[in-house]
């Protein structure tokens, strides 16, 4: 009698799990993480850096970047776009490393991750923006916003909200990267650079 346990990647059977079921299994795995939890960690994030990334599931920076808990703060939305969130939590986070460190503290870092293949790009056309806006009641330019049509235009558009922002520090450093679903890698398509 065979014992093979399905791969993680491939359904158990053809119909999904209950959410009773999938929080069992979220609680066991939390249960076997905090088994080895040390603890100990600061708020304030090792790095200075933070990033901006899709929801995507296939996108998790603790996998592509290789990060660890307290090494940096991480903001995910649904293509990893700038909007009023973002512009807040820059604000906040931006004041709060002043507070933390001092005011001659040095100027946040955000990395703006896009990737291939993303849901986004399904609603670049304006029919796919119309049927998202009738089946979700979003208007059509909130969704024409979020929307990627192009990511070199994504980016810049991205760069330009923080820019006008004003609530976001114009001597933020902000970075843009594509990554690849197909291949792991992360290409920098924008470096480094103060938004003023």
């Amino acid at each position: 009698m065979s014992t093979t346990t399905p791969s993680p990647s491939a359904p158990a059977s053809s119909s999904p799990p209950s959410p009773e079921a999938e929080l069992e299994q979220l609680n066991r795995r939390n249960r076997d993480f905090a088994a080895t939890y040390q603890g100990g960690l600061q708020m304030r994030p090792r790095f200075l850096t933070g990033v901006l990334t899709c929801a995507d599931p296939r996108i998790d920076p603790a996998h592509f970047l290789g990060l660890e808990l307290g090494d940096a703060v991480v903001m995910r939305n649904l293509g990893g776009r700038v909007d009023a969130g973002i512009e807040r939590e820059m604000s906040i986070l931006s004041a709060m490393t002043k507070m933390l460190l001092g005011p001659d503290a040095p100027p946040l870092h955000l990395a703006i991750v896009h990737h291939t293949d993303c849901g986004m790009e399904r609603f670049a056309s304006v029919e796919a923006q119309a049927r998202l806006g009738r089946a979700t009641g979003i208007d059509a330019h909130t969704i024409d916003e979020l929307a990627i049509a192009d990511h070199d235009h994504s980016f810049a558009a991205d760069v330009d909200r923080l820019r006008r922002s004003p609530v976001v520090p114009n001597r933020t450093l902000v970075s843009c990267h594509l990554y690849d679903v197909h291949s792991g890698t992360l290409t920098q398509v924008r470096a480094p650079a103060p938004l003023a």
